[in-house]
């Protein structure tokens, strides 16, 4: 079967692999270059986590652990970045409690920590004294820009076909395939097609008014006291999460200088095809005040700054459906800020239902 994947983010490099897996003639149409900055799946870390206050998406991620685990077993480097995930929050938080509801439904282990417990065992994070923290240790990160190179990468050894520089501006089926036409006029058939195009899916899809809203979301790296780095490195701290106010940090693992720390709020709404105003001192503020409160050892001076898109469902859920009245055609987003460790196991879904 020929199959197009337009979009090779997260989810479009990872089902353009299944697709050359399975024998099938995948052609991806990435219409920038390959591993490019200006969309939602690239940086050095993005968090999986089974801490859902909703157990649904904690066995969605046990499904897709084990995607990821055999994709950084076939591509044979280190992509997943095991170090646990810590929540904190007041005693009484009602996220922290769902929580725990979620994962003791779930049969998934975890514990309290009090704040001594903490100081002796992340002695990086400062836990505050009407706070607890809750503790998982089956989490981490996943290497984002690192996955999506190994998964176009595999493609490519499988038989896919990759068109970079290369923007589709129209889908046409017709009764004999379906149709794409790029910006220079060039139209290609196609048995099917995989639309995961991020923040430009709305674009792509004018005539849907799909309900996805594009917003710009930044993170900054900063740096920290002198002698203070073995407590941030991954074996000494965890991912952490603030609960309800959804700030949230990474250790440090030497391949960007610094801690990373974001915000897990909408930002401003972006056109994805309009430059996107760099990280200012409104952004940091926040951050800085988070650093205050949170990672003593952290200093004030970001030593790098970044920005990416959030593809935003009205419910936070994920995009995972035919396009009406057409099968032959799947659309898939992994919105909202959580998906990309689902994006692996939507690309899977998406691929299973798009050939059946």
């Amino acid at each position: 079967m020929r199959v197009a994947v337009v979009g090779l983010g997260a989810v479009g490099s990872a089902a353009l692999r299944f697709l050359a897996q399975q024998g099938h003639e995948a052609v991806g149409y990435e219409q920038f270059e390959r591993g490019h900055t200006r969309g939602s799946s690239h940086g050095e870390s993005r968090i999986y986590r089974l801490t859902y206050a909703d157990p649904h998406y904690t066995r969605m991620m046990r499904e897709a652990f084990r995607l990821w685990q055999a994709l950084q077993a076939e591509a044979g480097e280190p992509l997943i970045a095991p170090c646990g995930v810590l929540w904190l929050g007041d005693a009484d938080d009602p996220e922290l409690r769902a929580i725990a509801a979620a994962l003791q439904s779930e049969q998934v282990a975890f514990e309290w920590l009090t704040g001594a417990e903490l100081t002796a065992r992340f002695p990086a994070i400062r836990l505050e004294l009407h706070e607890r923290a809750l503790f998982q240790p089956e989490g981490g990160f996943l290497r984002a820009s690192a996955c999506v190179r190994a998964n176009l990468r595999l493609a490519q050894a499988h038989g896919a076909t990759l068109c970079e520089q290369t923007r589709v501006a129209h889908i046409d089926p017709q009764p004999g395939g379906v149709w794409l036409e790029t910006d220079s006029g060039a139209r290609e058939r196609f048995d099917r097609v995989l639309l995961t195009a991020g923040a430009w899916l709305p674009k792509l899809l004018p005539r849907l008014n799909l309900p996805l809203t594009v917003t710009r979301q930044t993170y900054a790296y900063f740096a920290l006291r002198a002698g203070a780095e073995p407590a941030f490195a991954p074996e000494r701290m965890p991912v952490w999460i603030e609960a309800t106010r959804h700030f949230y940090g990474f250790p440090s693992d030497g391949r960007q200088a610094g801690v990373k720390v974001a915000w897990h709020r909408l930002g401003a709404v972006q056109d994805p095809d309009a430059p996107v105003r760099p990280v200012d001192d409104d952004d940091l503020a926040p951050l800085r005040e988070c650093l205050a409160r949170r990672l003593p050892d952290a200093l004030p001076d970001a030593l790098a700054t970044a920005t990416c898109l959030y593809t935003n469902a009205p419910d936070e859920r994920f995009l995972l459906q035919p396009m009406p009245n057409e099968p032959r055609v799947w659309l898939v987003s992994a919105c909202s800020g959580h998906g990309f460790k689902f994006s692996i196991l939507n690309a899977w879904r998406a691929v299973q239902g798009l050939i059946a």
